[in-house]
């Protein structure tokens, strides 16, 4: 399997503040990656470093071996990564389809001139991401809803849409910040046999955040676990539930079952 992400040694201070330190990932094609650790551990700032939002004060950042350290986070997502956020980012007065169709046209081939004068090649391809997104909607299940405004959908349905969106940039590495957040036990189920049918449809890879252990165990093959923003285990999710560092930080007397 080819190499999607290397974090090597990243560290982001603010201030005196430490927030990660020295973290390094690895992520090859197909895998599915856990982050977890107390609320504080670093792990949304890892996400923030990954994506351009955050420079690293130290280490750097490849994605499919090219150093993305700087580059804003737009060309970041044309290059390959998508991601989702603990609080849900929708355009919530526009349509379904029109939520799939912006994010689509981070691809866009067209140029400004192109899209004043209405030219050939600016409706072609505006007719390819229209296609494009209603197969999207299709492979997800949400065709019925594409004339739906966004903030009338159910919340584990705009979870779903928010991912969809994500996956309309057609990236290689998939970020999934707290998917789980906020839903009930039935959406949290359907969502952890949407998380591994996206791996295995899209053939691509995913690194989520998640508190909610069950998923995180479920679903992820290899888990880091951060404390104070610094990583204090990895292994697959049996290593890490029997880790004596992981159960005094994080997890509990009772392992998985605190949660």
């Amino acid at each position: 399997m080819s190499q999607v992400l290397k974090t090597d040694a990243i560290t982001m201070q603010f201030g005196g503040l430490t927030a990660v330190d020295s973290l390094s990932l690895e992520i090859n094609q197909n895998d599915l990656i856990g982050i977890i650790g107390p609320n504080g551990a670093g792990k949304t700032t890892a996400f923030n470093m990954i994506t351009g939002h955050y420079l690293p004060t130290k280490g750097n950042v490849f994605l499919n071996n090219e150093k993305i350290n700087g580059v804003r986070p737009a060309v970041i997502t044309q290059k390959g990564i998508a991601r989702t956020f603990q609080n849900i980012r929708l355009f919530k007065d526009l349509t379904v389809l029109d939520n799939i169709r912006i994010a689509a046209h981070s691809r866009c081939e067209y140029g400004f001139f192109d899209s004043i004068f209405r030219t050939k090649k600016f409706k072609d391809y505006e007719r390819k991401i229209e296609e494009e997104a209603i197969s999207l909607l299709s492979i997800f299940k949400m065709q019925g809803y594409s004339d739906h405004l966004a903030k009338n959908l159910p919340y584990g349905m705009q979870r779903r849409l928010e991912i969809a969106r994500a996956m309309a940039t057609k990236p290689s590495l998939l970020l999934l910040d707290e998917p789980a957040a906020g839903m009930n036990p039935n959406e949290t189920i359907e969502l952890t046999k949407l998380i591994r049918w996206i791996r295995d449809e899209f053939k691509l890879a995913i690194l989520l955040i998640e508190h909610d252990m069950r998923l995180v165990m479920e679903v992820c093959e290899k888990i880091y676990v951060l404390d104070y923003g610094k990583t204090i285990a990895v292994g697959t999710p049996s290593e890490i539930q029997n880790n004596p560092k992981v159960i005094e930080a994080y997890l509990g007397s009772e392992g998985v079952e605190n949660e």
